[in-house]
C-alpha cells in the first residue's frame, strides 16, 4: 500500500489493539476442566469473529457455545459455561495485542492522525486503552484524536455514521484514511461503504475475499508499510 496518499488511520479496538485477557479466561475455563492456553484464548476470539461474520442472522446461543468449544471446554459443559464466558468477553478484561503499543507509536511518529472506533457493551473502551498504555487522547507518544465507543455515541459499526464521526473528528476525507479491523461485516464493509480503505486483520489467513488488504496483526501491517 502506498502511504503517501493517506493521512489518517482509524483502528478497531478488539482484535486489533486488544485481545482477551488470558488470565481471566484461564480462571474461567479452569472451572470447567480446561487448561489455560494464551494462544488458544486469542485464537478463539478470531474464530468467533469469523463465525459472526458468516451469520446472516446472529445466533447468539450458537456463538456462545462455539466460543466455549474454541476455549477447550467439553461439549456437555457448553451450556453452563457459555453465559459466564459471554459476560467475561463483553467486560473490560482485555490486554494489549502483541506489538500493538509499538505499532500505534510508530504510526503516530510517521505523522498519521489516529482515531479508535469500537463496538462495546460497557462504554469504557477509552479508559481501557489508556489504562493498558495503548493510546489516549493527548498522549505524547501514542496520541489519538478521538475514541468512538458505540455505547457512548449511540452508533455502532457497520453504521456509516460512526465512521463519518471519526472522519469529522480527524478532519481527513475518507479517501485519505485507512481503517484497520478484524471483522469483515463491521469493519471492512462499514469502512469501505464510506470510501475508506480497509485492512482486515486475519491471523489465520482464512479470509478469501479480495477487496480488503489482509494482515496477520496491526504490528505486522505497520511493519510492512513502505
Amino acid at each position: 500500500m502506498e502511504t503517501s496518499r493517506y493521512r489518517a488511520v482509524t483502528l478497531d479496538a478488539h482484535g486489533v489493539l486488544l485481545l482477551p485477557d488470558p488470565a481471566a479466561f484461564g480462571d474461567a475455563v479452569g472451572r470447567f476442566g480446561a487448561e489455560r492456553d494464551d494462544e488458544r484464548c486469542w485464537r478463539a476470539h478470531y474464530e468467533m469473529t469469523e463465525l459472526l461474520d458468516s451469520m446472516l442472522d446472529v445466533d447468539y446461543e450458537r456463538l456462545n457455545r462455539s466460543f466455549a468449544a474454541a476455549l477447550g471446554i467439553a461439549t456437555d459443559l457448553h451450556k453452563e459455561a457459555a453465559p459466564i464466558l459471554r459476560d467475561l468477553y463483553l467486560s473490560t478484561r482485555w490486554v494489549p495485542a502483541p506489538g500493538a503499543r509499538h505499532a500505534v507509536a510508530e504510526l503516530a511518529s510517521r505523522g498519521f492522525q489516529l482515531a479508535v472506533i469500537s463496538n462495546t457493551a460497557h462504554g469504557e473502551i477509552e479508559s481501557v486503552l489508556a489504562r493498558t498504555g495503548i493510546c489516549a487522547v493527548g498522549d505524547s507518544h501514542r496520541p489519538v484524536t478521538a475514541v468512538l465507543d458505540s455505547k457512548v455515541v449511540g452508533l455502532s459499526k457497520p453504521e456509516p455514521e460512526i465512521f463519518k464521526m471519526a472522519l469529522d473528528a480527524l478532519g481527513v476525507p475518507p479517501e485519505q484514511t485507512v481503517h484497520v479491523g478484524d471483522s469483515y461485516r463491521d469493519d471492512v464493509a462499514g469502512a469501505t461503504a464510506v470510501g475508506m480503505t480497509a485492512v482486515h486483520i486475519d491471523p489465520a489467513g482464512r479470509c478469501r475475499r479480495s477487496d480488503p488488504i489482509h494482515a496477520a496483526s496491526l504490528a505486522d501491517w505497520v511493519a510492512n508499510l513502505p
